[in-house]
């Protein structure tokens, strides 16, 4: 949408351009809870400039300011990241139309003078059309100090945990069954070192039954991938880039949205194949929305937050399909994104002409997919066969056979998986799901016979 502002073509942000623009989940879930109307006061627009005092925690409102052509972002409040919560609720309601322009005032609010002149606690953040800023280069060595504090405490961290775990292996899990709570204390301790994939790792062994018979092999396995990690992350300096990426992402190092966004895009007409929600503790909840790529015969998984239980920052619905550029995450193999500029979107993905390939072939991109990630526990893969009871189990145990005969395990909840074996009848059908370590978890179907075309999700 372009308008018209003082002498100049104003474009106006879609909402998917200012979630771009914070700097993290947690800063973009803030932000658009602050879009509403209650915390904002003399709120105005000129030109590409929008301005507007936001109430917070200080005695006077917050003066925020953003040139939305450059962009710059200006804030009173003592916020560290760029952009602020604040901003972003204020780019937030303009992209939401929820300026008094747009009932028709062109300027409107006390203007942004009063923001624009207390630089004794405002600063505007420079992007990659603004080299000449003078506080760039600081707040760059700023950064670097930063992140190399970080990787030694990660560092300390997870040198004390390899040594946890080779003394609770030298003293027995037994001792571990009567003292659960050690896993809970090496959590917290994990959270001080700034190591929250471990931390949460540790904390999901925890809630592990321990008089279940599963309960050793499961601290068994999950110790000796957590010391994998702690060694792989002590010869960081050694491995290659992307691996390093890899076991990064794994410890809970995050990789700012915008940085994501400069890689280049991956364009395609992406099908939303299935959606998994799960709570990751009492505040937050994780979203994992699985993409295929119609013409790349691309997956890929984006996830979405909520904390406090807001909305998640994007909509999206099970088949529905996105003509987008999806930008990966570094690492491998590539598989996590964030989707980018969305050009259009259908309802229903339809006239998908894809077959999936053999069970043989989904294990061999599963293990492929584990060998460069051993900390991987899924990966998404498209196989044509038959879903169905298999004949010489006592209960219902399902099974996907391929063309060739190959049966693969279907795994998940029953009543999903007898509506999968409903809507098939029995026929064969290219099935997208998920490769698990204990089999397939089916998300979605299509067939040109079964299905016309259309994506089932299920």
């Amino acid at each position: 949408m372009v308008e018209q502002g003082e002498g100049q073509a104003v474009r106006r942000w879609p909402i998917e351009r200012v979630m771009a623009a914070a700097p993290d989940t947690a800063s973009a879930v803030a932000g658009r809870r602050l879009a509403g109307p209650g915390p904002w006061s003399e709120v105005g627009q000129d030109g590409p400039v929008i301005w507007g005092r936001c109430r917070g925690s200080a005695r006077e409102p917050y003066r925020v300011v953003v040139d939305t052509s450059a962009p710059r972002y200006q804030c009173t409040c003592p916020s560290r990241k760029f952009p602020c919560k604040h901003a972003l609720g204020l780019l937030f309601r303009w992209a939401e139309r929820r300026f008094p322009a747009d009932e028709g005032v062109r300027r409107v609010g006390a203007g942004p003078g009063d923001a624009t002149r207390s630089e004794s606690h405002s600063e505007a953040v420079p992007t990659p059309d603004a080299p000449d800023d003078p506080k760039a280069a600081e707040r760059a060595a700023a950064a670097r100090a930063r992140a190399e504090e970080r990787d030694e405490r990660v560092a300390a961290g997870l040198l004390e945990l390899d040594q946890w775990l080779g003394d609770r292996l030298s003293d027995g899990l037994g001792r571990l069954a009567a003292q659960p709570r050690m896993l809970e204390d090496m959590a917290a301790r994990m959270v001080d070192a700034q190591a929250s994939g471990v931390a949460r790792t540790l904390r999901r062994l925890a809630l592990v039954p321990t008089g279940s018979d599963a309960w050793a092999s499961t601290m068994l396995g999950a110790f000796g991938m957590l010391g994998l990690l702690a060694k792989a992350f002590a010869r960081r300096d050694e491995l290659d880039p992307e691996f390093v990426s890899t076991v990064r992402a794994h410890l809970g190092f995050n990789v700012a949205r915008a940085e994501v966004l400069k890689a280049p895009g991956v364009a395609d007409h992406w099908s939303v194949i299935g959606l998994h929600d799960t709570e990751d503790d009492e505040r937050i909840s994780t979203r994992r929305v699985w993409l295929f790529g119609r013409d790349t015969g691309r997956f890929a998984v984006v996830l979405l937050f909520s904390i406090n239980g807001a909305p998640y920052e994007m909509t999206v619905a099970p088949g529905m399909e996105l003509d987008a550029d999806v930008h990966f995450y570094p690492g491998r193999p590539a598989l996590r994104a964030l989707i980018g500029n969305r050009r259009d979107e259908r309802a229903r993905t339809t006239g998908l002409a894809y077959s999936g390939g053999t069970v043989g072939a989904a294990r061999d991109a599963w293990a492929a997919a584990i060998a460069a990630d051993p900390w991987l526990d899924l990966w998404p893969v498209a196989v044509n066969g038959r879903v169905g009871v298999r004949p010489d189990s006592r209960t219902p145990r399902f099974a996907l056979v391929d063309g060739e005969g190959v049966g693969l395990q279907v795994t998940g909840p029953e009543a999903l998986l007898w509506q999968a074996a409903a809507i098939s009848g029995g026929a064969p059908a290219t099935w997208f799901g998920e490769m698990r370590p204990d089999g397939f978890n089916p998300l979605a179907l299509v067939d040109a016979e079964l299905t016309g075309g259309e994506l089932v999700v299920l």
